[in-house]
């Protein structure tokens, strides 16, 4: 298989976890990709890496640049509060809105297990960093929804002053390795509930044995569209059967009418959290 590192030369952040991953992993540039929407390109064994002239939330024809089975995005997080954090999460709009790339109602493709390898390393790296990043998974928001392969954002938040971060660039770096390259665990499934950051999800990603892929807040479920609910799983590598609902984390009529909708839809495990 070969894989995609993709950071825009647009994103800090991005710039920061490219330069460790070449530094740290020994990758080399190649000449021979040549396409006006990227910068350069270098590569180590069956995994590339390409400097992308757009944002990352825009590119939604990134996979008929490169032939890959999956791409990863190393990005930026930005949030009003600033708080050092360190995440990773799964591109799609669930709802109408897509001010922020992407379809509306359209998610993009998941691959659990790799998102849960990046989040297992992120874990890891939090404990030794000098300063303190909450690590998480997110609910799935922003572009791109297009891509014809699984992709993953792991990122670096939530300020300038933290994507410039060496030891968060080089933690991100690694776990983007990690996902790309360590063996893949945990029996996929899908999330519902709770916040934007999802603690109890991430909890349960790291701890338990299912790997998360797409997560549907609560926010989100008064302009919620079955067919929406439907791709969580059916977008997802190798299907999936599976749901983790955060069950006080979503309102009680919501909560019914989702789990109509994923007995309706083949789901056969619900685990309440």
């Amino acid at each position: 298989m070969t894989f995609l590192i993709a950071a825009s030369i647009c994103d800090a952040a991005a710039l920061n976890i490219a330069g460790k991953l070449i530094d740290r992993y020994g990758f080399e540039k190649a000449e021979q990709y040549q396409n006006p929407a990227v910068a350069e390109v270098y590569s180590r064994n069956n995994i590339l890496l390409a400097y992308i002239k757009e944002d990352s939330i825009n590119a939604s024809r990134l996979d008929r640049a490169f032939e890959v089975e999956g791409i990863v995005f190393a990005s930026r997080h930005k949030s009003e509060s600033s708080e050092p954090t360190l995440t990773v999460h799964v591109s799609g709009n669930p709802t109408s809105q897509a001010s922020h790339g992407g379809r509306p109602q359209e998610l993009a493709w998941a691959w659990p297990q790799r998102m849960r390898n990046a989040l297992i390393k992120l874990e890891e790296a939090g404990g030794r960093l000098s300063q303190r990043y909450r690590v998480s998974m997110e609910a799935t928001h922003h572009g791109p929804t297009e891509l014809r392969v699984p992709t993953w954002f792991v990122e670096i938040g939530s300020s300038e002053r933290y994507w410039n971060d060496d030891e968060a660039g080089m933690a991100v770096a690694d776990a983007i390795w990690a996902s790309l390259t360590q063996p893949l665990n945990g029996k996929s499934a899908v999330g519902f509930g709770g916040g934007h950051y999802a603690p109890k999800h991430t909890k349960y990603c790291i701890k338990g044995d299912l790997a998360i892929g797409h997560i549907l807040p609560k926010y989100v479920f008064g302009n919620l569209k079955r067919e929406v609910i439907a791709q969580t799983s059916a977008k997802t590598v190798g299907g999936c059967r599976v749901a983790v609902i955060d069950w006080k984390g979503i309102r009680g009529a919501e909560r019914r009418t989702l789990l109509q909708t994923l007995e309706e839809l083949g789901v056969e495990e619900v685990a309440r959290i």
